[in-house]
Order: C-alpha cells, then sequence, then structure tokens
C-alpha cells in the first residue's frame, strides 16, 4: 500500500500532464552549468539535472534565465552574470529536455527580467547602472539609486519573454515559469513600496500587474495558449522598511502582505496563468527566502493555503518540505496541489523514488546550513554539503573496485562514517573503530538543540546506512600504532576529529567552567546566569539553546561582532533568534580572568568589563586531534587525514574529504 498516495497522484499544468506532485523547485545554480563568454549552456548542467530525473521527481524548474541583455545589460570582470536564454543554446535545452522525457518526467525553464535594485554590488563597482520599477536605491551598494526604466524599456522586456519563449518551446520544454518572486525586477513591479510609475505599469494594484501580464500575453501569443505558464511569487515580503531586519511578526509589513497576494493570485488567474508557484520572502528578509534550519519544516504551508482557497488553478508551496510525512500531510489536506523541493533534491536526487517507493529512512535530508548558496553566490559550482556528487554528477561516481583493500577506518564522526560508507559501496573491506559506544562525533552534541534537528536526522541517516551495508564497527576501541601494526590494514583512514580549545586563563579551571559539548551532552550542570565565551557559531547557538531553555545568556566575544561565517540567511536568523530570545552581546570584548561569580574582560578601549555569572560556557573553537595520523605518516602508512583532525571546519568539509579518499583509493 502506498504511504505517501498523494504524493503519488498525477496532476495537470494547463495541458502537461505530471506523473507525481512533486517538482524540483528553481534555485540559484546557474554559475557552474553557463559560459558567461559563449553564452551557452554546458554539459555538467544537463548532468545535474538528469539525475534528479532519475530521481523520479515529476516536475524540473530550472534556475532563472534573463530573457535580454540590451536593456538591463550588465557584466562583471568582462563577463555576463546570469544566463540568457539563446539560440545558440537550442541543442543543450533539447537534449536535456529528451532526457528529461524519457524517465517520465517534465521540465519547465525559469525565466526573468533580471534582478533590478538587487544586482550583485560588483557588477555595480564595475560601472553597472541599476534599474528598477521607479528610482529606488540599490540594495546592495545602498547609497546608488537605480534607473526608471522607461515604457518603451519595459515594452521591450517584455516583447523579449516572447521571443525567449520560443526558443524553449522549440527546444522541447514543456513550460515556462515566470520569476515574480524575492524583490526581483517583476517584484519591483508588483510591489508598491518599489513601483511609484505613472504610465501603464504603475497604479493600483491592476496596474502595477500589467508587467506580469503582458509577459505572459507576449509568452502565449509566441508558444500558444496551450503552452502551459507558471508565475512564482511570495505570499508576504516580511519588509518592515528597506535595509531593516526581517519581520518576524507582528510588525506593520511595508512590503506586500497576504491579503494583497490573495488578491494576485486572483488577477493572475484571470489573465490566464496556468499554476501559481507561492513562496515567502525578499532580499530584505532573506531567511523568509532561503530558509535556514532555524525555520520550522513546512513552515509556509498556512499562508500558501489562504492563495490556494481563493483560485482553482493549480497552486505549488514550498519552503522546507523535504520531511516526507509533512510533504504528504500538506497535500492531503488541500494545502496545495504540489510541494517543491530545492535542497532536498540537491541532498538526494533520489528522493522521490524513496520516498513513493515506501523507503523513506533511506532519503537524505537536507540540513539547511546553505552550503549550496554560499558556493553559488562566491561563483563556485554548486554542491551540497552532504551529497558531494551534487553538480559533480558527470565527474564523480560511485564505481566498483578493481582491486579489494583492508581499509581502517579511525573515527565515527561524519568524515568517518562517509569514508567507511563509500569505500563498503566500492568494495573495499572496511572496519570502523569508534572510541566511544556510539557513531556520531560532534554531531551528536550539535543535534542537541531543538532547532538542530536536521542534524540528528543526518546522524541517524548514517547510523542506517552502515548497518545496511554491514560495515564491521569496533565500539570502545581507541586506535594506536601498534593496534594498526597489530590489525596490518592495507589503508587508514584518520578520522579522529578534534577538541575544545581550553584558553590559558586565570580560573579557566574552576568547577563551573564547561564547554559547550560538555555543556550540550548533558555532562555538566548550567546555573541560572551563564556566560558564553566566544561568538562563533557553536557559541551563538548554544547560547541561544541556554536561553530557551530559561537561562539569562550573556554573550562574550573578543572581535567587533559575532563570527559567523555562515550563509546570510542563516546568520540574519540566528541574530534575530539571539535578540528574541534576550541574549546580551558583547562584541570586542577579550576575557582576562574567570572568578567566584563573574567573568571579567577588557574591551577595545582598554576599559574594565565585569558580567555576574554562575556558569561560564567555553565556545573559542577547536583544535585537531592528528597525533594518530602524524605518527602513522613517520611510520610510512598508506594513511589520509579526514575532516577535523587536518583542520577543524565544517560538516561539508568532512563529508567531501571522506567521500573523495574512498573514491580514490
Amino acid at each position: 500500500m502506498q504511504r505517501y498516495p498523494n504524493l503519488a497522484k498525477a496532476i495537470s499544468i494547463g495541458s502537461v500532464f505530471i506523473k507525481n506532485r512533486i517538482a524540483m523547485a528553481p534555485m540559484n545554480d546557474l554559475h557552474q552549468f553557463y559560459d558567461p563568454i559563449e553564452g551557452t549552456i554546458n554539459r555538467r548542467w544537463i548532468d545535474y539535472f538528469l539525475e534528479r530525473a532519475r530521481g523520479g521527481v515529476g516536475l524540473i524548474i530550472t534556475g532563472a534565465f534573463k530573457v535580454e541583455d540590451e536593456i538591463t545589460r550588465f557584466r562583471q570582470n568582462d563577463l555576463v552574470v546570469w544566463a540568457l536564454v539563446k539560440r545558440k543554446s537550442a541543442q543543450n535545452y533539447a537534449e536535456l529536455a529528451k532526457y528529461v522525457h524519457a524517465f517520465g518526467g517534465r521540465i519547465f525553464m525559469q525565466m526573468s527580467a533580471g534582478p533590478g535594485r538587487v544586482v550583485g554590488g560588483q557588477s555595480i563597482d564595475d560601472g553597472f547602472k541599476p534599474v528598477s520599477a521607479s528610482v529606488n536605491m540599490a540594495y546592495f551598494r545602498k547609497d546608488v539609486p537605480c534607473r526608471e526604466l522607461t515604457t518603451e524599456e519595459v515594452d521591450h522586456i517584455v516583447d523579449a519573454f516572447g521571443k525567449a519563449a520560443r526558443i524553449v518551446k522549440d527546444s522541447g520544454f514543456d513550460g515556462i515559469e515566470v520569476h515574480g518572486h524575492e524583490g526581483y525586477l517583476i517584484d519591483q513591479f508588483t510591489t508598491a513600496l518599489w513601483n511609484r510609475r505613472t504610465d501603464k505599469y504603475g497604479g493600483d494594484l491592476e496596474g502595477r500587474l500589467t508587467f506580469p501580464v503582458e509577459i505572459l500575453n507576449a509568452i502565449k501569443k509566441e508558444t500558444g495558449k496551450d503552452f502551459p505558464v507558471i508565475y512564482r511569487y511570495g505570499s508576504k515580503h516580511f519588509i518592515k522598511g528597506p535595509w531593516k531586519d526581517a519581520m518576524r511578526g507582528g510588525e506593520k509589513e511595508m512590503g506586500r502582505d497576504l491579503d494583497e497576494s490573495i488578491k494576485i493570485a486572483q488577477l493572475l488567474e484571470k489573465a490566464g496563468y496556468d499554476a501559481l508557484h507561492v513562496d515567502a520572502g525578499s532580499y530584505e528578509s532573506a531567511y523568509w527566502a532561503h530558509p535556514p534550519m532555524y525555520l520550522p519544516n513546512g513552515f509556509s504551508v498556512e499562508w500558501t493555503y489562504e492563495i490556494k482557497r481563493a483560485v482553482r488553478i493549480p497552486v505549488i508551496a514550498v519552503g522546507r518540505l523535504g520531511v516526507p510525512e509533512i510533504a504528504e500531510k500538506t497535500l492531503a489536506e488541500g494545502k496545495a496541489d504540489m510541494i517543491a523541493l530545492g535542497r532536498d533534491l540537491l541532498s538526494d536526487p533520489y528522493w522521490p523514488m524513496k520516498v513513493l517507493g515506501g523507503k523513506p529512512q533511506d532519503a537524505k535530508l537536507c540540513i539547511g546550513c546553505h552550503e549550496c548558496m554560499n558556493r553559488a553566490e562566491s561563483g563556485q559550482y554548486l554542491t551540497c554539503a552532504v551529497n558531494p556528487f551534487c553538480g559533480n554528477e558527470g565527474v564523480i561516481s560511485i564505481r566498483p573496485t578493481s582491486r579489494a583493500r583492508r581499509i581502517m577506518v579511525v573515527g565515527g564522526g561524519v568524515g568517518g562514517m562517509e569514508a567507511a560508507l563509500t569505500a563498503s559501496r566500492r568494495g573495499h573491506e572496511v572496519t570502523l573503530y569508534e572510541k566511544t559506544e556510539t557513531l556520531g562525533g560532534l554531531l551528536i552534541p550539535a543535534s542537541i538543540p531543538d532547532f538542530k534537528k536536521d542534524i540528528k536526522r543526518l546522524t541517524e541517516w548514517y547510523k542506517r546506512e552502515i548497518d545496511k551495508n554491514k560495515i564491521k564497527i569496533e565500539y570502545k576501541t581507541e586506535v594506536t600504532p601498534d593496534l594498526v601494526e597489530e590489525k596490518e590494514p592495507d589503508i587508514v583512514f584518520v578520522a579522529t576529529g578534534s577538541a575544545p580549545i581550553i584558553p590559558e586563563i586565570p580560573g579557566v579551571k574552576k568547577p563551573f567552567v564547561s564547554t559547550c559539548i560538555d555543556v550540550l551532552s548533558g555532562k555538566r550542570h548550567v546555573g541560572d546566569k551563564v556566560v558564553l565565551m566566544g561568538g562563533g557559531l557553536e557559541g551563538c547557538e548554544t547560547a541561544l539553546w541556554l536561553a530557551q531553555s530559561g537561562k539569562k545568556v550573556t554573550i562574550v566575544e573578543m572581535l567587533p561582532q559575532l563570527n559567523l561565517d555562515i550563509h546570510r540567511s542563516n546568520k540574519a536568523m540566528l541574530v534575530d533568534l539571539l535578540t528574541d530570545a534576550s541574549v546580551d552581546i558583547l562584541n570586542g570584548v577579550k576575557v582576562i580572568s574567570i572568578e567566584e561569580s563573574l567573568v571579567r574582560g577588557m574591551n577595545e578601549n582598554r576599559d574594565e568589563v565585569t558580567v555576574e555569572c554562575d556558569t561560564v560556557v567555553l565556545a573559542v573553537g577547536l583544535k585537531p586531534l592528528n597525533t594518530l595520523y602524524r605518527t602513522l605518516l613517520e611510520k610510512a602508512k598508506a594513511v589520509y587525514g579526514i575532516g577535523d583532525c587536518m583542520k577543524p571546519r565544517r560538516i561539508a568539509d568532512a563529508i567531501w574529504e571522506g567521500a573523495m579518499v574512498a573514491l580514490r583509493v
């Protein structure tokens, strides 16, 4: 019996039949796939989407393609920044469409008028004059005004949509999605906050919708009325005001609120759009548009439901819907007609096949870290923290080894588990040694806070896969050079991890001083007044967890600001949550001593700062545990270091290194 009958049901968007209710959401994925000199899409792009088609997704919606490069022409370092719909790429589009169709899927291309006021700051620095619906200030360069597009220029962009759509249809694509979301140029036209025009593209709501309606008409004129077009937009912008913090609730919405989004849905349906894809957020409220792990799964479904109730055309929901039960419930309760997955199809392109095949526990879910977006926004190729094969589909794969080796993996953290699993899948004889009684390493304390459930799911996934692959595990065994000599493995993977740094500060050995790891693991008592020493990710998340449990927490960070080297969405929400939890933050303060009831520090002006407390929690960094690795190197063993034992970093680094060494031995 099908456990997820609603996800498995077929649906039609316009005239296009879709085999299930699962769509791949458009993502900022074109940096790696587009040749900015030739203006074409490469083979890597085809392989990337082909893998998702193989995985069973019903509908693929590509990342945004710009339709013209004349009116809103911009370059960065003399290269085109956005992928353009071009006739010379038609053969690549056609090849991809054929592959997707061969696996029973459908594919729509997302098309955009460009970023407008949210164009990248580097492009502006390189001389690009940003444009918008009206004279608005550029988001990334707040002192730079955007030029208001003329009526004739907007007409030209509308015509460009029609011409681009013709190319897309001729290439065998099944439809188009118009990108009207997140405060990009089309959204700037539809929103009163940014549109103060007096021509046909301005005025009341119907006037502001003239741009997307004319875009639809231009597309239909070139492709025919049966060629389906989706409109993607946000149910709420969550904007308090230009460049202010995101709304969390209760404040006055300066952008578009839900009531207006409902009216937009009705007007777009009347105009002839075939479906709506409902998201949330804007650049001013990045974490609503790019939800981190701190937002609950399915957080925006109720807003989508309000829009669905107002129209008869299909409505697609999106926003952390990767937990199969939540995705199924969304459809079962009639809250949406389809669900769209973005990052969960990066972490596991076979999510649809596994879930609909009755093995949802086998799907490797997204952990909400935004490693994918970090890379894409920095110009690197897109990949996934927990799936190193993402974006590398035609480059690396798990292939059977031609010579089975006996491999000793030392350490059952995430890097060691990935190495053991990948090596075992290739046919090597693997034994995993773990000095404690369970696998997971630092993932275990990291998954304790309720807002870190994604990390717990990842840990449990690895445990199940290791068990399924019957990998031998030696628990409560600390590996020494002598044990390595005794076992005589062909290869040793050392993934011994890292340990907290204990700073040399007077009072640091007092009984009320502990590390984040010990506190999260429940090994140490925590009083009511806590000083969290260190404002990195570990310290901030531990501080939030303690504050949410009723503790009075003060973060003391020696740098001028919190040391959060994470994606802007995750950082913005974490800082907001710390504020909401009344966590005090003292930046630019160096702790000089820990005393019986207080921490004594010194600020940048060399003034003394004291904070009363009954508990001090250390989060000043990690040090690699690499003694075994270095010793084995000296013995000329075939040894590879993985993850934190080489240098403490992110989950993504440990998984990448674990997979790569296992693929190459």
